[in-house]
């Protein structure tokens, strides 16, 4: 990515879906499993990880992104995993010393209309490196999609748990 005259190198190597959602719903009911992305790394990006955060978007199957139109918590903020955190479940050797370092969770997503989408993720960062922004600029530096959720009225689904049966920290890193 070229930023002014210099190329911009983020330090983040891998947004991941660590937990994709259903792949159908009905309108105006959370989905369950909730969105959950790992962010990994071969170096430690603790520093930066109060400048970022991830924003979940709803695109329809024709690629068009439908803003404001996916409700409940749609933007997160990284919450940094231990130094001694597990492995990415990459087996690449290009990201064979990649490791899970933070993850962004998205509870109660809704999709109130019946349709064919995906879930985009965005990975924001805020930099404050440019000369004339004292304020500084938003960088998006990464996306990534959500397999296909179908969302139809009367779909039989398994519905959320009664209780907490969340999401594990175990089954966030895997």
């Amino acid at each position: 990515m070229l930023l002014g005259n210099q190329i911009y190198q983020p330090s983040t190597e891998m947004l991941r879906l660590a937990i994709e959602p259903p792949q159908y719903a009905r309108p105006g009911v959370p989905l369950w499993p909730p969105v959950s992305c790992g962010l990994s790394s071969r170096t430690s990006i603790y520093s930066e990880l109060a400048q970022t955060w991830a924003v979940a978007t709803l695109v329809h199957y024709s690629g068009e992104v439908l803003y404001d139109q996916l409700g409940g918590k749609v933007a997160d903020s990284a919450h940094p995993l231990p130094e001694s955190g597990h492995h990415s479940s990459s087996s690449s050797s290009n990201h064979s010393a990649s490791r899970d370092r933070a993850y962004f969770f998205f509870p109660d997503l809704v999709i109130n209309e019946p349709g064919r989408y995906r879930i985009r993720v965005s990975l924001m960062q805020m930099d404050y490196s440019i000369e004339g922004q004292p304020e500084g600029v938003v960088r998006v530096l990464e996306s990534i999609d959500s397999r296909s959720v179908t969302v139809e009225e009367g779909v039989v689904y398994h519905s959320r748990p009664s209780g907490f049966q969340g999401a594990s920290k175990s089954e966030i890193n895997c």
